[in-house]
């Protein structure tokens, strides 16, 4: 389900057993230990929040003792919250709308993300706008990761170029790798988020500007991307729980908008192995930054009118059955 460029899905086994133990450094009777399940085997930019709430203080202040968890794949953070393995995860909305119409029952707590920046990308020098999309498409190869997201953004850009599954060629590699195939010329086409895409190609040491378009100019819903969430159970039982750490949280995301260049290599010093260089780290949050918070200068908060929009979206590619009501989805109810 997310975007990666050259760390490894052997990374979790490199950190050891697939998690680190953050906050408090020692446990007592006033600590609160939980486990954070990530959405991607490997840790990456966007787990900043969370490394810079543990070098400041915010989890220990707060009363927590955070293990950091990475799943086997991309499709498990839902399980480990379902089962139990994990207290709270990091999750698409498309994971989140999917997971919720097969019954599963998962609550977001607060938003990441609050736009679309999923976007289509090719090689420098090619022509990829609106008006181009159906002739720049047709029989080309295009590259997915096979995850929800992507799943659910592909279909409104091909039906914004009146094309059909079989006009074009969808190549799904879950662990392969968009940028390199599309530098090596194996597919025409990536499909990313501009804030791991952008900074990938720039590390790659290609000549020229990488082409980009994004999904929002040509049909895809501008939504946000991802969430934090728990199970509807935990949510009732540990309310305290969860308020503490979105609260900590919080206060590692602003202070980390506010200082990337320590923010970053906060992310590098925590992950050494994560098998991305400190300058991807910092071109990669820096342009996470933008999207954190919304149009009133919010982070986190979420709307009726985002869930709504994306219910109805996923119902109109047959991706869920029905369009639940905005609350089945979420509650503001924990944020700080």
């Amino acid at each position: 389900m997310r975007f990666r460029r050259f760390a490894s899905l052997a990374t979790a086994a490199a950190l050891g057993a697939g998690s680190l133990v953050l906050g408090a450094a020692a446990s007592s009777a006033a600590t609160k230990t939980i486990t954070f399940a990530y959405d991607f085997p490997g840790p990456d930019f966007e787990l900043t929040p969370v490394v810079v709430a543990q070098d400041l203080g915010y989890f220990k202040a707060a009363g927590l003792k955070v293990n950091v968890s990475f799943p086997p794949d991309t499709s498990s953070t839902t399980k480990l919250l379902a089962t139990g393995s994990a207290d709270i995860g990091f999750l698409t909305t498309t994971d989140m709308g999917v997971a919720v119409n097969a019954g599963a029952p998962m609550l977001s707590v607060a938003n990441y993300s609050m736009r679309n920046n999923w976007a289509l990308f090719a090689k420098p020098g090619t022509k990829l706008t609106p008006g181009n999309l159906t002739a720049a498409l047709r029989g080309k190869r295009i590259f997915s990761y096979g995850d929800t997201w992507t799943e659910s953004m592909l279909p409104f850009v091909l039906r914004f170029a009146k094309l059909t599954n079989q006009q074009v060629k969808i190549v799904t590699a879950p662990t392969g790798n968009d940028l390199t195939d599309l530098l090596a010329g194996k597919v025409d086409i990536s499909t990313s988020t501009t804030n791991y895409e952008i900074p990938g190609f720039q590390d790659s040491g290609t000549k020229g500007r990488e082409v980009q378009l994004l999904g929002t100019k040509v049909g895809a819903p501008d939504i946000p991307v991802w969430v934090y969430a728990v199970t509807r159970s935990y949510a009732a039982s540990h309310g305290a729980t969860v308020k503490a750490f979105l609260s900590a949280v919080k206060k590692a995301t602003v202070w980390a908008a506010a200082n990337p260049v320590k923010a970053a290599a906060d992310f590098s010093r925590a992950y050494p192995k994560s098998g991305y260089t400190n300058a991807y780290n910092l071109e990669g949050w820096k342009l996470t930054i933008p999207f954190l918070t919304n149009a009133h200068h919010q982070y986190f908060t979420q709307t009726n009118a985002q869930w709504s929009t994306l219910a109805h979206a996923l119902k109109s590619i047959n991706l869920i059955s029905k369009v639940p009501a905005p609350s089945t989805y979420y509650t503001n109810k924990f944020l700080p």
